[in-house]
């Protein structure tokens, strides 16, 4: 008998085992059988800073980017791709979490992370058991700023830098490295890599051959090197049988001005220059050489990934699957409606930059609203606000409509730089004026003023450090008295002003900047660190160690601040 029940007990435990077996293998049946691409591995490369109009493929007129054209030929291109920031740090975000900056809360490269909360690509293809890499090209995207969540290796650890301040950027060639080490370790599972190339951002400076061949245009032989990098690793897909089953798309977070509307880089202005960004998509089975011309964006780019592996989206993503563009399912019908932003002009006393750019127009509310249309005047230099009202009323309440939405979304966690941290920002060309705001009121403030009216107040102020850091202190000092003039509660000028002269060692009038900065602004660690310095020289070690103090009150893993007091401190113990 007892035999028997054992008997009766393994043949139970054995049926439930061939139906679990069953019917995990009847859903994987189930899953492969359903309409759509055979996709083992996703590949997203994002070419930082990178103007659409400079990549052959969209048009240019010498062959900048033979590997993207190819990828072009042999998958989709999209002709109207919109970031929904000029900003790194905010675009990333957006193209990572699939959500505009109101939702996921990143509005500034200074003093922001991605909070927690968010829900990133990574984090969603990581629960579907691929692996997860990503390998960085600048500083701007450390890990501490929230990017890594969801990666198994991020790998935002240089081996050479480009910048003075520590460590801030680095070659293509080291990013293709580390990439194609990563790939060559997970070829044999199914992975995720991103890899961000830094390469066309200011300064623009391309090694040979390529500064050679385009030397009287360097920004687009720094595209054209980051495509040869970019070639590198398509090479190695197929060297490792993994091109054919790979997903590739090609962006990047913003373009680059210029020059246009006066704009030299990015982050002011909202216009094409730096709103419109490559998108080329090759996936496995997809159509071939096609070009569409309707308005996408950065957010779709995590909902057409998850639409073609056929896994779902995270919740609360505002872009859409584009896969019927690919050829797997019907397109999403209507037109659509994508958001931008710049809240740079707020850190200079102007009213934010928020538009919406739909087929063949762009609307921009601020103090002065802008109207244009793009298809008859791409170079947006004829405002039609005043012009074609009932289109700038439609479009407002569309963009309303966006911004209402996001409210809804997640805060964005703030994070105050280093003084170390913000010197890497600095270098890389990011110079904030204080930090960004933005009214829960949509409508603009009439005591600001329009960003326009405050742009050469913006890139006097941008032109103020690197004349500090060639020891150009007179120059540097007379164009900041000059802002200080238009704008005398502007804190970081007199924090600016404040280190030019403890450059100079005139620490007296080094105390007299620093000390009007607190009081505009008592939050200013870099203000207190420096006070510390000055008063320090002085010999007045009880001031200089309280305002040190400050400084990690308000930073508490600033290094620089923190081994000043601890040298101060000693210098006191010394003191006869």
């Amino acid at each position: 008998m007892q035999l028997k029940r054992i008997t009766r007990v393994w043949i139970f435990v054995g049926l439930v085992i061939i139906v679990v077996v069953v019917g995990a293998t009847m859903r994987i049946i189930g899953r492969r059988r359903s309409p759509g691409p055979d996709i083992r591995n996703v590949l997203l490369i994002s070419i930082d800073t990178c103007r659409r109009d400079r990549l052959s493929c969209y048009g240019f007129d010498r062959p900048t980017t033979p590997n993207v054209d190819a990828l072009a030929e042999d998958g989709v291109l999209f002709t109207h791709a919109v970031t929904p920031v000029p900003l790194t740090l905010p675009a990333h975000s957006s193209m990572l979490t699939g959500t505009n900056p109101p939702f996921h809360g990143v509005r500034d490269n200074e003093d922001y992370q991605l909070a927690a909360l968010n829900v990133t690509l990574a984090e969603t293809l990581k629960d579907q058991g691929l692996a997860t890499g990503a390998v960085i090209g600048a500083f701007v995207l450390d890990s501490q700023f929230g990017l890594d969540q969801g990666f198994d290796w991020y790998q935002d650890r240089f081996d050479q830098s480009l910048n003075l301040f520590g460590v801030a950027q680095r070659r293509g060639d080291e990013v293709t490295h580390q990439a194609l080490q990563w790939m060559g370790e997970h070829r044999q599972e199914p992975f995720f890599l991103f890899v961000h190339y830094f390469d066309p951002h200011v300064d623009y400076d391309p090694p040979e051959p390529f500064n050679s061949r385009l030397n009287d245009n360097p920004y687009a032989g720094e595209i054209a090197y980051t495509d040869w990098c970019l070639g590198r690793l398509v090479r190695a897909l197929k060297d490792l049988d993994l091109y054919d089953s790979t997903l590739i798309i090609v962006t990047s977070d913003h373009g680059e001005m210029l020059g246009e509307h006066g704009e030299k880089t990015h982050s002011y202005f909202i216009y094409e220059g730096v709103v419109k960004v490559p998108l080329v998509i090759r996936c496995p089975g997809a159509r071939r050489g096609k070009r569409i011309e309707d308005p996408v964006g950065l957010i779709d780019v995590v909902p057409t990934i998850c639409g073609l592996l056929r896994i779902d989206t995270p919740p609360n993503v505002e872009g859409i699957d584009l896969g019927g563009y690919l050829g797997f399912k019907q397109p999403i019908p209507g037109p659509r409606h994508l958001y931008c932003e710049s809240l740079t002009p707020t850190k200079y006393g102007a009213n934010p930059l928020r538009g919406v750019v739909t087929d063949g127009w762009k609307y921009i509310l601020t103090t002065r609203p802008e109207l244009y249309d793009l298809r008859k005047d791409p170079r947006e230099q004829h405002n039609l606000a005043g012009v074609e009202q009932s289109v700038a009323r439609k479009l407002k309440a569309q963009l309303k409509e966006i911004v209402s939405g996001g409210r809804r979304g997640l805060p964005g966690s703030s994070r105050p730089l280093s003084q170390g941290d913000l010197r890497r920002l600095e270098s890389l060309g990011y110079v904030g004026g204080g930090g960004t705001t933005d009214d829960e009121d949509l409508e603009p403030d009439p005591d600001k003023h329009d960003p326009k009216d405050r742009f050469e107040f913006y890139t006097t102020y941008n032109d103020v450090n690197p004349l500090i850091e060639l020891k150009r202190f007179e120059e540097a000092e007379a164009m900041l008295r000059k802002l200080l003039q238009q704008q005398p509660d502007f804190a970081r000028g007199h924090v600016r002003l404040g280190r030019i002269a403890l450059l100079q060692q005139k620490f007296p009038a080094a105390i007299s900047s620093l000390r009007r900065a607190l009081e505009l602004d008592p939050s200013r660690a870099a203000a207190h660190n420096n006070l510390g310095i000055a008063y320090g020289a002085l010999g007045r070690f009880d001031q200089a160690i309280h305002h040190f103090r400050e400084a990690l009150r308000i930073q508490p893993f600033d290094s620089m601040s923190r081994n000043n007091l601890k040298a101060t401190l000693k210098l006191k113990r010394q003191r006869p």
